[in-house]
Order: C-alpha cells, then sequence, then structure tokens
C-alpha cells in the first residue's frame, strides 16, 4: 500500500508540477499529503483531552485536599488499521499532566521492575481490569490513566470522511472505578485508510 501511495505521488508530482494540498475537516492549514497523516490533530486531540480531565469535576475531587495522587499512564493503544505514533500522544498527555502539577506520577524504575516482574513489555495492553489494577497497586499508583484509537468515520456534506477516535478513561486503582472517560474526534489524513 505504501509503494502504490508513493507512486501516486510521485505520478501527480510529474504531471502537476508541485504537491498538491489537502485541507483536513476542522483545519485552518493546509497539508501536503504523504504516508504520515496529519499528526498535529491527533496530538492536539490528545492535549484537549488531557485539558478537559485536569479540568473536570472528577479531578477537582481527586486533587482537592490531597497531595498530588499518583498515577500511572499507560501507552495508547493503537486499535487502528494503520501506523500512529502513540509514543508520542502518550508523551503529549504526560506532558500536559506533568505541567498541570495535579499529579505525580509512578516512578520509571518501578514501573519497569513491575513490569519485568509480570513479564509485560512497554506496548503490552492489560488484558482485564484485575491485571491493570494489580500493575497500579504494585508501582504504587492511586490512578491509571489509559485510552486507544480506532477508526471512525462521519456523514459530513454528504460524504463519510475518516477519522481517528481517541478514548481515554482514568480508572481509580482501589475500587476499579473509572472517575473520568471522554472521546474525541481527530481527522484522518489519508481518506484511503492506509
Amino acid at each position: 500500500m505504501k509503494k502504490s501511495v508513493l507512486a501516486l505521488l510521485a505520478a501527480s508530482s510529474l504531471l502537476g508540477g508541485c504537491a498538491q494540498t489537502v485541507d483536513y475537516v476542522n483545519s485552518h492549514i493546509p497539508e501536503t499529503p504523504s504516508i504520515n497523516f496529519g499528526s498535529n490533530d491527533l496530538e492536539n486531540t490528545a492535549s484537549k483531552m488531557t485539558t478537559k480531565m485536569l479540568s473536570s469535576p472528577a479531578v477537582a475531587s481527586i486533587t482537592s485536599g490531597r497531595k498530588h495522587p499518583i498515577v500511572v499512564v499507560n501507552n495508547i493503544q493503537n486499535n487502528t488499521s494503520g501506523h500512529v505514533d502513540t509514543a508520542s500522544l502518550t508523551d503529549t498527555i504526560k506532558s500536559k499532566i506533568s505541567r498541570s502539577g495535579k499529579f505525580k506520577f509512578a516512578e520509571k524504575s518501578r514501573i519497569d521492575a513491575v513490569r519485568q516482574q509480570m513479564n509485560f513489555q512497554d506496548d503490552d495492553r492489560f488484558v482485564n481490569q484485575s491485571t491493570a489494577i494489580q500493575f497500579a497497586n504494585m508501582v504504587g499508583a492511586q490512578y491509571m490513566l489509559y485510552g486507544n484509537l480506532t477508526n471512525t468515520s462521519k456523514r459530513q456534506n454528504g460524504q463519510n470522511v475518516p477519522f481517528y477516535k481517541m478514548t481515554m478513561r482514568l480508572m481509580n486503582t482501589k475500587s476499579g472505578a473509572i472517575e473520568w472517560a471522554d472521546t474525541g474526534l481527530a481527522p484522518k489524513g489519508d481518506s484511503q485508510g492506509w
């Protein structure tokens, strides 16, 4: 699929004399088509969702009267049909949380030790809620933030427009209760779904 996209881009350059631009839905800046989608759209969605979480009544309740509860941020899982740099999205989320001053992070060395003890890799998914709770409790976190990306589309101007759907959840690791959850949409830069 990548070869056909590259061949199409090369042919359009030769025939058109210059690269074409594509305007994404809800974007004011045209981007040049490439194998990569508009990653800024996804990072902006991750940033906005994190801001919504941090300003939610649930987080206000969690952080009031407490000195910075510890959170572990699990890597965003890619459940789409293409490659997405989810490590970058996770870093965006962690940076936003860190700048807020509302939470502390579980120590990386402790997380790595527990992952090794439980035979988990950085990108392993927690197969069930009890495993996630066990992991978070072992690293000393009171909360776990996790999420995923899926493919979706919505009807705009009589056409189905492809989007990434990002879902995020903040779980209390003592009770297993979901304290906050939300979804957001980011336009896909490639309507082919590469």
